[in-house]
């Protein structure tokens, strides 16, 4: 479906968006969330990573920004300062200018974020601690605020956070819309939610991975993954990739061996301190601007990453449960481009991810059987 048919008479607001020229038709996240959005409802969004869930709700969100009221109108949570910032670059692609988004993450000046509230933003885009410290200072209206967005959701609903999320919803208007946005809803996510939310839609598209990616195999000895590693890598010419390990010990370990071998490489650890969030951040940059050609890391390493143009996942050891290898492979293939995914894994290890496969409803191919760059 195209946007004009979506948005209706909203469409006149975006027509002209150049956010929207790379866009012909609608992805069908979009089709089934923008509507209910529009209408006010609260709302469950579910779809796969690389669906378009981020413009799933700051499209509708941007059609409904009231210009004469020079406050906040809508906030966006995210669990990750990556993520948050990620959507703050789509959202800032809307407007025509840049002042008109704020984004408020920890580990940031503080002062800085202070003067950028101080233009009266539309939409603030953020981490959940850095947004309700700034709510509880006084810094923060919420008295305009239409929309509440928690994207990733089954990060942001957990215990510990929720006397901070009670507090938020608390904090806003009574009609204050809300949205909850995730590649994976969880039973115990939407019960923690649905107490705040009013006869919420719920939008699921399931599970399902695109057909874009293709998925392959690679049989060896446990011993030899790393060398294995390296020479696909080096055979198949590969300039952008995500190499997934499970244990936080190897990354390093991986990354060490690839630059020690000519393949440009650097670790992407979990965030604790400022210092580790400036260096995933040069690292993340890295990879985007083309100066490495690999990122090594964990699946909660890796949770809101978004690399536009990401060609491969190569996962050195398959991941424990099915919604992890679909976490994974959602990091590559955004879009409609497409990706591939290697997985490179024993004999014994086979056999596993052919049963995950079956139950993703993918067809995973023998890499020994494709003799030229997999298609």
């Amino acid at each position: 479906m195209n946007f004009q048919e979506i948005f209706g008479e909203n469409w006149h607001k975006l027509a002209n968006n150049q956010t929207l020229a790379n866009f012909e038709t609608s992805t069908d996240i979009q089709t089934q969330s923008i509507p209910q959005i529009l209408a006010g409802r609260d709302i469950f969004i579910q779809s796969p990573t690389g669906s378009g869930k981020t413009l799933a709700y700051l499209l509708p969100i941007f059609t409904m920004l009231k210009s004469d009221v020079k406050s906040t109108q809508a906030i966006v949570i995210a669990p990750t300062y990556e993520l948050a910032a990620q959507i703050a670059t789509v959202a800032r692609n809307l407007f025509e200018h840049n002042e008109d988004v704020a984004l408020l993450i920890g580990g940031a000046d503080k002062r800085r974020q202070q003067t950028a509230l101080k233009s009266k933003p539309k939409i603030v885009v953020g981490t959940l601690g850095r947004i309700c410290e700034f709510i509880a200072d006084k810094k923060l209206s919420v008295h305009y605020v239409r929309t509440l967005v928690f994207d990733e959701a089954d990060r942001l609903f957990i215990p510990e956070n929720m006397p901070q999320i009670q507090g938020l919803t608390k904090s806003v208007l009574r009609d204050t819309q809300i949205a909850l946005a995730s590649a994976t809803m969880p039973q115990k996510t939407v019960e923690l939610a649905a107490p705040l939310m009013k006869d919420p839609a719920e939008i699921k598209l399931g599970s399902k991975i695109p057909k874009n990616i293709k998925h392959y195999f690679v049989i060896t000895d446990g011993r030899k993954k790393s060398e294995r590693l390296r020479n696909l890598i080096h055979s198949q010419n590969i300039q952008k990739a995500l190499i997934f390990v499970n244990m936080s010990y190897a990354i390093d370990k991986i990354t060490t061996a690839l630059n020690h071998h000519n393949i440009p490489a650097k670790s992407l650890q979990s965030a604790q301190t400022t210092a580790d969030k400036m260096a995933r951040k040069a690292a993340i940059t890295a990879l985007r601007d083309g100066k490495i050609r690999t990122l090594v890391s964990t699946d909660a390493g890796s949770r809101g990453l978004d690399i536009e143009d990401l060609t491969h996942v190569i996962n050195l050891d398959i991941p424990a449960r099915e919604k992890d290898y679909l976490h994974r492979v959602g990091r590559c293939g955004r879009a409609g481009a497409d990706g591939i995914v290697l997985n490179i894994v024993t004999e014994g290890e086979a056999t596993t991810l052919k049963k995950m496969a079956k139950k993703l409803g993918i067809f995973i191919h023998n890499y020994k059987k494709i003799e030229k760059t997999p298609k």
